[in-house]
């Protein structure tokens, strides 16, 4: 696993200058940096100039990348032409605001994304990141410029209408197939959070994620091991969502644990070990190698039958095996030879298949 980028998103239509500006601070210490912002509802030229420009200037000398969502319409509301059907391409408006990428929220045919591509500004192209027809195969074979070119799924500010895993995985593969720079994002559970609409309840890609802890939306996208970039989509997240989804932002995994009652401190110190997931851990449990090398006796504790997402530790009575450090991945019947020593967070069961060998991982507890 490695580390992503990280992004938020603002909508200055209905915030303020001030509150924007102490957000993007709050950020940039964590080490967020790319800028989402929407520029579908903006007024017109004039105005979006007065309005976003002091702000994108900010942003840029706090280090962010700049993301402007737009469309056709937004095109033509601001007199700019995006299209060579329509004379020379001119894209001074979004120079004028610093904006590097343009996120093509109705996207224009194959032709005309892979003339955009290669602008005389040079500013970036962000594609529907979700087309199972590899359109973006589609932009590239027309001439587009493959490193002028990302992808970016989308957000669904209602409920039951974010995509499912499997089509996520099947829109995403395109992108990876190119090797092409891919964008996705969660969600704040902020109750006051907003995005570009009225409809609030919440703002993920995914469905699955609408109601989980930020940090376990995050780690899902970096153990998925292809989103580039994870952005909050929602405004504002609070100051723990952000350092949580820093945190989370790892190249090691760490699980949210409930510890069984009366958990002996000796087991403690076993799960605090660095641990990491053995190279031919089977289909029934994660396995570690570091957990066995911690010398003492491990007594049988809480030998009930197992469930996925236990946490679990082999005792003295599977001999050489005592001491060793697992996580369920599907129920089993125990022998009371396996001490059940806690649960990870019922949503991190979703991550046990990504867990591969040698992957780095942990408890919280």
């Amino acid at each position: 696993m490695k580390k992503r980028r990280l992004g938020i998103s603002l909508y200055p239509e209905r915030s303020t200058f001030e509150q924007d500006v102490a957000y993007m601070e709050k950020a940039a210490k964590l080490g967020f940096d790319v800028l989402f912002i929407a520029l579908l509802g903006a007024g017109d030229r004039q105005q979006t100039i007065d309005r976003y420009k002091p702000l994108l200037a900010k942003a840029k000398e706090l280090g962010f990348e700049i993301e402007a969502d737009v469309n056709p319409m937004m095109f033509e509301r601001m007199g700019i032409n995006a299209s060579f059907f329509h004379g020379p391409l001119d894209l001074s408006f979004f120079t004028e605001l610093q904006v590097d990428i343009l996120r093509l929220d109705l996207g224009l045919n194959d032709m005309e994304e892979a003339f955009l591509s290669k602008n005389k500004e040079g500013i970036k192209i962000c594609v529907n990141g979700c087309n199972t027809q590899d359109h973006v195969g589609h932009v590239l074979a027309a001439g587009g410029d493959r490193d002028m070119i990302l992808g970016c799924h989308n957000y669904y500010p209602h409920r039951y209408t974010g995509v499912s895993l499997e089509h996520f995985e099947k829109g995403s593969a395109p992108m990876v197939k190119h090797n092409l720079r891919l964008q996705s994002f969660v969600t704040s559970q902020n109750p006051e959070a907003f995005g570009p609409w009225p409809v609030t309840e919440g703002l993920p890609t995914l469905e699955m994620h609408r109601d989980w802890p930020i940090e376990i939306q995050v780690g899902h996208y970096v153990m998925m091991g292809y989103v580039n970039d994870i952005i909050i989509a929602n405004a504002y997240a609070t100051d723990a969502e952000l350092e949580a989804m820093a945190a989370a932002n790892s190249t090691k995994i760490m699980f949210h644990m409930t510890p069984a009652e009366g958990l002996p401190e000796s087991m403690k110190k076993r799960l605090r070990m660095n641990l990491s997931v053995r190279g031919d851990s089977g289909e029934w449990i994660i396995r570690t190698l570091e957990s066995r090398m911690l010398r003492g006796a491990t007594e049988p504790f809480n030998t009930v039958d197992i469930q996925p997402g236990d946490v679990l530790i082999d005792n003295n009575l599977y001999g050489q095996y005592a001491g060793e450090v697992q996580i369920a991945r599907k129920p089993m019947k125990n022998y009371g030879k396996t001490n059940v020593v806690g649960h990870i967070d019922p949503r991190e069961v979703e991550l046990l298949p990504y867990m591969k060998g040698s992957t780095p991982f942990g408890f919280n507890f």
